[in-house]
């Protein structure tokens, strides 16, 4: 995990000015009686225990490590020392409840659709306060969904993990942004062109805040949903022209012309409808049986060409979509 991101945003807070503010809201689910560290995020307290979170947390070990007050010597509001963030308690409250409830603990094991929530949060603060282990799950999950290897992107069904919804592209976008790992990009965004105008808007969170694209990669956005409906369109009529001389199994390729022809007009027909451009399709009509038939000389040349195409456009997918991921 990189460790040049900006100094963290945590401080001990003094007991007198939390108490100028106004009343914090205690978070019934993470409220320990006998917790020993309170964090205070956007005006709501979590009290946790000082060295479970010590031993995760990199960047508080050594703030935790001065001596603190006892829970005696603070007032009847403040009952143990009292740690102020910066962060949306939307996110401290998802990654509490991986520390500190049992029923949560391994979630990116034990669960195959973490929200989009959870795992950002983790990836946010696991980024931000170096904790290590909840940011690298988190990061693990996101690369193998919105991956940079064709096979197994081929191997699923759909675009984005099950708990997601085609909106949250926008904010792995903005992970991918924060934290420098460049290969969720590539699939993210073309998901994004996917979004008609209300990509402009992002999408909103439970507690009212708005996730929005950075304006450089909206007009990214706006800019590569063409060049990517253009290279789908020439993955589609590229596939059915006739295969190489010598493939066909039949004395007449009168045939397996027409048949291919159908499958041309087949592939003109679904362009005209896809709204998703998406140059990383596989068309099987020519290898499932339905639609035209073509002998079995013509059909794996068909695919030979589907498979090349496919991968050439997942090669080029990043320079189409106008950004340098090295190593894609």
């Amino acid at each position: 995990m990189s460790k040049s991101s900006a100094p963290s945003q945590a401080t001990l807070a003094d007991p007198e000015v939390l108490q100028a503010k106004s009343s914090p809201t205690r978070d019934d689910d993470l409220w320990f009686d006998d917790g020993t560290l309170i964090v205070v995020a956007q005006n709501v307290e979590f009290r946790v225990y000082r060295n479970h979170l010590a031993e995760r947390f990199e960047v508080f070990r050594d703030m935790l490590s001065f001596p603190q007050p006892t829970p005696s010597d603070s007032t009847d509001d403040l009952p143990c020392p009292a740690i102020h963030v910066t962060d949306s308690a939307r996110d401290w409250r998802n990654v509490l409840r991986l520390l500190f409830h049992p029923e949560e603990q391994g979630l990116f094991v034990k669960r195959s659709d973490p929200s989009f929530d959870v795992v950002s949060a983790c990836v946010r603060l696991g980024h931000k306060y170096q904790m290590t282990a909840v940011y690298q799950q988190a990061m693990a999950y996101l690369k193998y969904h919105f991956t940079a290897d064709l096979l197994i992107c081929k191997s699923r069904r759909n675009w984005v993990p099950p708990g997601f919804t085609l909106a949250h592209a926008i904010g792995v976008v903005n992970l991918a942004r924060l934290t420098g790992e460049h290969t969720l990009l590539p699939i993210a965004l073309m998901v994004c062109c996917w979004k008609e105008a209300d990509i402009v808007e992002g999408f909103t969170y439970d507690d009212g805040e708005q996730e929005k694209l950075a304006h450089d990669d909206l007009g990214l956005c706006f800019a590569a949903k063409a060049r990517l409906l253009k290279v789908t369109i020439l993955a589609y009529f590229t596939t059915y022209t006739p295969p190489p001389p010598g493939s066909c199994e039949l004395k007449d390729g009168d045939a397996c012309r027409r048949a291919l022809q159908g499958l041309a007009d087949i592939a003109a027909r679904e362009v005209q409808r896809a709204t998703l451009p998406n140059p990383i399709v596989v068309l099987n009509y020519a290898l499932t049986g339905s639609g035209p038939r073509l002998c079995n000389g013509c059909s794996t040349a068909v695919k030979s060409r589907q498979l090349e195409r496919q991968r050439q456009n997942w090669k080029q997918l990043p320079s189409v979509l106008g950004i340098d991921v090295p190593g894609w």
